[in-house]
């Protein structure tokens, strides 16, 4: 049976530099589009914080969705804008909306 998860991931450019605006509200629509129910906020160095709720068996489930329709919705966006290559960091898995 699926439980309701929200997982939290940070994603980062791995040269450093910043996600624009244009950037984060078009991987928000992405996001959307899955179902994922996500919530991005700029974080430290250029870092975007993205919490995702979503439905899964277990917490493993759960991240494996989230980090794929991020990598997914990433890779789109990147590819639009011309930007260096990313890296998605896992932070946490917890049982229950946020």
């Amino acid at each position: 049976m699926d439980k309701r998860w929200s997982v939290r991931l940070e994603l980062a450019r791995d040269d450093g530099g910043s996600l624009s605006d244009e950037g984060i509200d078009a991987l928000r629509q992405l996001l959307v589009q899955g179902n994922a129910k996500p919530v991005l906020t700029q974080g430290d160095s250029g870092t975007v914080l993205v919490q995702m709720t979503l439905d899964a068996r277990d917490h493993m489930a759960a991240r494996s969705v989230a980090e794929h329709m991020l990598r997914d919705g990433a890779h789109t966006v990147w590819s639009a804008l011309g930007l260096p290559p990313f890296t998605i960091a896992f932070v946490e898995a917890t049982e229950g909306p946020r």
